[in-house]
Parts: structure tokens; C-alpha cells; sequence
């Protein structure tokens, strides 16, 4: 997977303008999504081929989608939206209220894929804490402040914005 991770990265570096050295997600935050039956991978048929994974975990009532990769040559094949619509059933087989992730504003596998889906952007005011930590630390990396937004989709159709529980 951290291959695969780095191949995106390379894509994902190059549309937002990012020179930082790419990484790979720390072991641990991917074993915190698989003991939480939230790390999700995508195998090419026949040959067993990992193509793509997604990985969250919950946080209060809310699953934090933290990762979401496809090997480069397959963009555009419905990999990344199998994953997600994936991540996001099982999230409301949990009874989990919403998701919530960060993302580039402008790349069109970012935000705008997240916006097809039924993710929307939040205000500065509706953005819960563990989130705004995860958005300081990513500006604090390096990454624009102007592209980095946070995203958020109800899961439980209450139409509530997240609340004091999912900080």
C-alpha cells in the first residue's frame, strides 16, 4: 500500500503545486483503520493485484476518512469511488452520523470527487477540532493554507452539522 501511496502522492504533488518529500501513511494510523474494519483495498481481478486502498477510522460519531489512494494508470476507472461509497456504507452500518475528511480544494480528485459524492466544504466555524488539528498540521507541513479544506457528508440523514461530540 505505502507504494501505492507514493505513486498517488507523485500525481497529487504535481496538480497542487507541492514540492514536499512524499510519505506513506504511518503504520499505525493504518493499523488503527484495519482494527476498526475500516481499511478498505481494491484488487485487480484474476491477478490479485492491490490497485487502491482507503483507510478511516471513527472518531465519536464520525468516521475520519484519512487516506484514499489509486495506483496512478487506473484514475478515472471508479476505483476511488467503489472505496468510498464503500467506507461511507459501512460507516452507516455502524450508526456512525457523518464523514469527514481533508482535501485539496481545486484538484479534481480531491474536493470536487469528494463534492460529487455528497461531501461539502465546511466553514472555519463548523470544522471539528480533531479536524482543525489535522488542517494546522498539514499547513504547518508546507501545504497551502488556501487549497487545504475540510469536507464533511451526513451519514445518518438528521441534516445536523457535526457537534460538540465529534471533536
Amino acid at each position: 500500500m505505502a507504494e501505492i501511496e507514493l505513486n498517488a502522492f507523485a500525481v497529487w504533488a504535481k496538480a497542487c503545486c507541492v514540492s514536499s518529500q512524499p510519505s506513506s501513511s504511518p503504520q499505525f494510523v493504518l493499523q488503527q483503520s484495519l482494527d476498526q474494519g475500516f481499511l478498505l483495498v481494491a484488487e485487480e481481478l484474476g491477478s490479485g493485484r492491490v490497485t487502491g486502498f482507503a483507510a478511516a477510522h471513527v472518531v465519536g460519531r464520525y468516521l475520519h476518512i484519512v487516506e484514499v489512494d489509486v495506483e496512478p494508470d487506473l484514475h478515472g476507472k471508479g476505483i476511488g469511488k467503489a472505496l468510498m461509497l464503500s467506507l461511507l456504507e459501512k460507516g452507516r452500518h455502524e450508526g456512525l452520523g457523518g464523514a469527514v475528511l481533508t482535501t485539496d480544494r481545486f484538484a479534481p480528485f480531491n474536493a470536487p470527487f469528494y463534492a460529487k459524492l455528497g461531501f461539502e466544504i465546511l466553514t472555519a466555524a463548523d470544522v471539528p477540532g480533531f479536524i482543525q488539528e489535522r488542517l494546522d498540521s498539514q499547513i504547518a507541513s508546507g501545504l497551502d493554507p488556501q487549497r487545504r479544506v475540510a469536507m464533511q457528508m451526513e451519514l445518518d440523514g438528521t441534516n445536523s452539522r457535526f457537534s460538540s461530540s465529534g471533536n
